[in-house]
């Protein structure tokens, strides 16, 4: 089976495997931004793309889980709002060079050689000015923290993430704390805290 297939299978075993609002820390750092056209990488059901969408936000998102995008296109709508879905596998398709006013990958986790095509490829994509969100789980998570993948190989720290950030002012690379509780999908209410790595960056103007 492959891993599109494993996650049509999980999408498809209950109505909502994430939570239906987005990311409180995705949506804290994106609250700041001036809205413009923004890239959700690996969307899932779309709880990001579509909190967004609802802020005026042009939204391309994107997962290989047709399931998934099914269900994300559904919600959007049931709540009148506009996203262009895109059933894409981010290691393998096409992004437009500085595309983008805001790109976000929230929970991609691929194993070391996909995560150096997928990443270059989103940091490419973001205009100058423009803002690259990263959030996923931490390194540290495996053995102090909730939920998450299990191999640490799948689990970039901030140090990977920046080093390729060369084109970008970096604001943020830490490890927050995020209860679970509140966070369907990555643990059971009442286990703790997960651990998540966050790295948020502006790319600097080019100069002619």
């Amino acid at each position: 089976m492959s891993k599109a297939d494993r996650w049509n299978e999980r999408y498809a075993g209950k109505e909502l495997i994430w939570s239906a609002g987005p990311n409180a820390l995705f949506a804290e750092a994106a609250a700041q931004l001036h809205s413009g056209a923004a890239l959700d990488v690996a969307c899932g059901e779309g709880r990001n793309a579509l909190w967004l969408a609802e802020q005026g936000w042009q939204v391309t998102a994107m997962d290989f889980s047709s399931v998934a995008i099914d269900k994300a296109r559904k919600i959007a709508g049931h709540r009148g709002l506009q996203v262009h879905w895109q059933l894409a596998d981010i290691t393998s398709c096409s992004l437009p060079a500085e595309g983008f006013d805001l790109a976000a990958i929230i929970y991609l986790h691929t194993d070391p050689a996909s995560r150096q095509i997928w990443l270059p490829k989103v940091l490419d994509a973001v205009k100058p000015g423009g803002t690259f969100i990263y959030i996923g789980h931490d390194p540290q998570n495996i053995s102090h923290g909730v939920g998450g993948p299990q191999d640490p190989r799948f689990l970039p720290s901030t140090g990977e993430i920046t080093a390729l950030m060369t084109q970008f002012e970096v604001i943020a690379a830490e490890m927050r704390q995020r209860p679970v509780a509140s966070d369907p999908g990555h643990g059971a209410p009442g286990e703790g805290n997960a651990l998540d790595t966050y790295v948020r960056g502006v790319r600097r103007a080019t100069h002619s």
